[in-house]
């Protein structure tokens, strides 16, 4: 993120400029130098700070209005907001939010809507996929558990499962919103362990989705066989027989080709008490 180094003699494109200002002033905003419902200093003197045109300057302060971080008052000043009031899905604002403030509520917030998005669209996945959607689906995770140690590639088939979960769902503002939200925080990317820890709590959260869809009723005729009629009905909860070779209603051999997973509702830390059994 480019947020220092103004009077380096470099060329940069005017929008890149803007851009670096916006960030600047946003990290300012954020460490409190510019307290909400403060007015910032006069245009002349921020844009001689920062060694850039009025004209860039005030590129910057519209993009930060867009984002609702500024209200601009013509000819009475420019005043910052409440946080409340910001576009948190800004990527921006997101972004030097969770990079430089890194709030341990935020955090949070952002792992319990994630969880539940992926939850919404393994659940609609379930009952509206198609075959090649399956297919890749579960391409891409067995991607993820190649690449479980290797941040880049592992990234990568991150986002293709989210988009191929979100095809299958047929939700493409899930799909947005997750991919928005999915940004590095609390110095993530410079911590291994932390680094690790995402990517493990992401696996998780990966099976668990793609069991939902594949024990869900959207399941292509053959691929995951309801399991054989019982004589007597077996308790909630209680296990059944799909995925025991050779007993009633088990999944024949290669036609899942992913492991087991336990199929269960997901909630923020990835899965919920087993005792809620999962829909079939």
């Amino acid at each position: 993120m480019y947020v220092e180094g103004w009077n380096v003699h470099r060329v940069i494109r005017p929008a890149r400029l803007a851009n670096a200002v916006v960030e600047r002033l946003l990290l300012r905003i954020l460490e409190g130098e510019f307290p909400p419902g403060t007015d910032l200093p006069p245009e002349a003197a921020l844009a001689a700070e920062f060694a850039v045109s009025r004209t860039i300057l005030r590129e910057a302060l519209k993009a930060l209005e867009e984002k609702r971080v500024l209200r601009i008052r013509h000819g009475r000043g420019t005043t910052v907001r409440a946080k409340s009031e910001w576009n948190l899905l800004d990527p921006l604002v997101l972004s030097v939010q969770l990079e430089y403030e890194s709030s341990p509520e935020l955090v949070e917030e952002l792992g319990e809507v994630r969880t539940a998005l992926l939850t919404l669209m393994a659940e609609l996945a379930a009952r509206r996929i198609h075959p090649p959607q399956r297919e890749q689906l579960a391409a891409a995770l067995e991607r993820m558990r190649a690449a479980a140690e290797d941040p880049a590639p592992f990234h990568e088939a991150a986002v293709a499962f989210t988009r191929a979960l979100a095809e299958a769902a047929g939700n493409e503002v899930a799909r947005c919103v997750i991919e928005t939200i999915d940004v590095p925080h609390g110095g993530q990317d410079d911590d291994p362990g932390k680094l690790a820890e995402a990517m493990k709590l992401r696996l998780l959260l990966a099976e668990a989705a793609h069991a939902t869809v594949a024990a869900g009723p959207g399941a292509p005729a053959g691929s995951v066989p309801a399991p054989a009629p019982a004589p007597a009905a077996a308790p909630q909860g209680s296990a059944t027989a799909a995925g025991v070779p050779g007993a009633p209603g088990a999944v024949p051999p290669g036609s899942q080709p992913l492991r087991q997973v336990a199929t269960v509702p997901l909630n923020r830390h990835g899965l919920r008490a087993p005792a809620q059994s999962a829909r079939v």
